[in-house]
């Protein structure tokens, strides 16, 4: 089977993860990749073509739409001559959408494409005026140019299809995650307090991800600020693009909030497994999710995880961790002390069954396989494509308050 991936760029994020992991996954069973990233290469590429797969750059604007982009497009996936196209994210499935119709209408036969939606709130004002605008002409166009649409969780699906998308394509497939990459390291504590100069017994939290509205750090720094309040000796570090000393909006608020003292910002790192590894706790304080895939990396490291009630995370967390309001920085910073103040064997029971949990429902393979049998489904047209996608378990109340262990 040889499949071509349109995805908008490639860093190492949520969804371009996913991508990576899946092409790992896959390899020795006669599957040919081919990604092709809309603007550029960004980080990941050198670590999908170390995967075996081809990547090429089409170079198109962030801002202003190409039609000859868009033609090259066309004529690539025309030449690669793909069994399936696999768009990922809204600006992927839009042009990749387009790019497949006119490949679809130039040959005179069928070309199966599967969508790729990694977001929960269509209206999410961390999203730009151009993103907004690219959902509602993927949710018009939904009926008619993807044969599947992959959601990364049950939260995901039931908000597109509220947002107009085509309910009977629509199928959540849990993001899935690399046990043999992310996995407790009992020497990444230590290392990670003597690398910043935290007091060796210091309990250290940590949060990841780009810098981006959605995110909302600032109720991140707020609820840090109140965790020192209760816990002086707290350090808390932050990583991911746009987590660094150069970003001066972040390092003014850390200071206006006072807590310069306590945080470390660390930028991208090349092996996050390593920090996950090395935390007492692991804080998720984003507005908006679809299932995020930090937290699943954090739990296969057994560091039990704080996190707002966003998309799918609850669902993801189960009994494992605990789960707050979004934009509440005294509940987080609440359950964030909670957590701390566990005995450490309450903890680290906790991050266990975090691990075991991940291993059981959110596993690289299990994940794979269910993206095999869309496309094999969507190829062959088989069976119905909503037969690819298992029930998704609720959440219930007691899943999503565990901190204190009640």
């Amino acid at each position: 089977m040889k499949i071509v991936h349109v995805i908008t760029a490639l860093p190492a994020d949520g969804a371009e993860m996913m991508l990576y992991r899946l092409i790992r996954a896959s390899r020795g069973e006669g599957v040919e990749h081919v990604v092709i990233s809309l603007t550029s290469e960004d980080t990941l590429a050198a670590r999908i073509r170390k995967a075996g797969a081809e990547v090429r750059i089409l170079g198109m604007s962030k801002s202003l739409p190409e039609p000859r982009k868009l033609v090259q497009l066309v004529r690539w996936i025309e030449e690669l001559e793909p069994d399936v196209v696999q768009t990922w994210l809204y600006h992927g499935d839009l042009m990749g959408g387009l790019a497949v119709t006119a490949v679809r209408a130039w040959r005179k036969k069928r070309l199966p494409l599967a969508w790729g939606i990694h977001h929960t709130d269509l209206r999410s004002s961390g999203s730009s005026r151009m993103t907004r605008w690219v959902t509602r002409a993927c949710a018009l166009l939904s009926n008619h140019v993807p044969d599947a649409i992959i959601c990364c969780g049950e939260a995901a699906r039931r908000a597109h299809v509220e947002g107009g998308y085509c309910a009977k394509k629509m199928i959540a497939v849990p993001n899935g995650f690399e046990l043999d990459v992310f996995k407790p390291a009992p020497a990444s504590h230590m290392a990670l307090r003597e690398n910043h100069g935290f007091a060796a017994d210091a309990p250290v939290v940590g949060i990841m991800g780009r810098y981006h509205a959605v995110k909302d750090y600032p109720n991140f720094i707020a609820a840090v600020r109140r965790v020192l309040q209760a816990l002086p000796q707290c350090r808390f570090v932050m990583a991911g693009n746009g987590l660094d000393d150069d970003n001066r909006e972040l390092v003014e608020l850390i200071r206006s909030e006072g807590v310069a003292h306590a945080c470390r910002l660390l930028g991208p790192l090349k092996h996050p497994e390593a920090l996950l590894a090395g935390l007492d706790v692991f804080c998720l304080s984003s507005r908006s999710e679809g299932l995020p895939t930090v937290i699943g990396e954090a739990m296969a490291c057994e560091t039990p995880c704080v996190a707002t009630d966003v998309g799918d995370t609850a669902w993801l967390i189960g009994e494992t961790g605990t789960v707050v309001p979004p934009r509440n920085a005294d509940a987080l910073a609440q359950a964030l002390v909670d957590m701390l103040m566990l005995p450490r064997t309450r903890r680290a029971a906790l991050g266990v069954a975090a691990r075991e949990r991940i291993d059981r429902f959110f596993s690289i393979e299990a994940s794979w396989r269910r993206y095999e049998d869309i496309y094999l489904r969507i190829s062959e047209r088989r069976g119905s494509v909503d037969e690819a996608s298992a029930p998704v378990a609720q959440v219930s109340a007691k899943e999503r308050h565990i901190g204190s262990g009640q």
